[in-house]
């Protein structure tokens, strides 16, 4: 139906382009069969919508009718075969639980954490961290270890106490760390997560840090200096600081 109106559309726009015939000397025997014949010539080329763009059409081995580059757009406003490829990336991204963590729906989160307490997990952290690094990838990176509220979060999406490192993509949960090496290793990771960083932000962009808080996404809280403890006048004594974490930290403004 679309192709159609297309169609529709050009023919009206060639027809308007087109200069007017010249009608010739009517016949003095027989001027009405003269004009009849004129208009029927002038017309010829255009009577029909579907035998005009048929006669210049390339046919096909099953019959069906060829369609351009130009016809196959998506919502994103991506044509032709980049259209094509980005349904079957998301096609396999579908392939995953769906699990979306908050804010996560267009982007890449990484879970991760900085504490060396376990040594395989904070080394499957750097490992990843530093695999979406040398893809260029722009992602969103959630240590656990700077907020309790983010460990909960994590577990909260899982529905189990997972342990980081753990990769969701546009509200998808792709696993941890030997979940996403298998990925790459495979050549599937740079297709699955290069859409989602091209929403997010550009290559650049994404490797810039902040200059507030160098990419950690947290700073001392300003109202306690990170000690926790505030002072309190009607009770005269400290109590505990109510704008900052467990570790005296709170979200960096610039990130959000």
């Amino acid at each position: 139906m679309i192709i159609k109106t297309l169609k529709a559309r050009i023919l009206r726009a060639l027809k308007s382009s087109l200069p007017a015939a010249a009608s010739p000397p009517p016949s003095p025997t027989k001027p009405g069969r003269a004009a009849a014949a004129v208009v029927v010539v002038a017309g010829d080329a255009f009577s029909d919508d579907a035998s005009f763009f048929d006669a210049h059409e390339t046919p096909t081995k099953n019959g069906a009718e060829p369609i351009d580059d130009w016809e196959l757009v998506d919502e994103e406003g991506r044509v032709g075969v980049a259209a094509a490829a980005a349904e079957e990336e998301e096609e396999q991204l579908r392939e995953f639980p769906a699990r979306c963590p908050p804010g996560g729906e267009g982007a890449v989160v990484l879970y991760t954490t900085t504490l060396r307490g376990i040594r395989k997990t904070f080394e499957d952290c750097n490992g990843v961290r530093a695999l979406l690094e040398n893809l260029d990838v722009a992602f969103q990176e959630r240590d656990v270890s700077m907020d309790r509220g983010l460990r909960d979060e994590l577990w909260s999406v899982t529905g189990e106490k997972a342990v980081p490192p753990r990769l969701f993509v546009r509200g998808r949960d792709v696993g941890g760390a030997a979940q996403v090496l298998a990925l790459h290793e495979d050549g599937r990771l740079l297709a699955l997560l290069s859409p989602g960083s091209n929403k997010n932000r550009s290559a650049a962009a994404a490797a810039a840090k902040c200059d507030a808080c160098g990419g950690l996404r947290f700073v001392v809280c300003g109202e306690c200096d990170g000690s926790r403890k505030v002072f309190d006048g009607e009770r005269g004594r400290g109590v505990r600081c109510r704008g900052c974490n467990e570790n005296g930290l709170v979200m960096c403004a610039l990130c959000l």
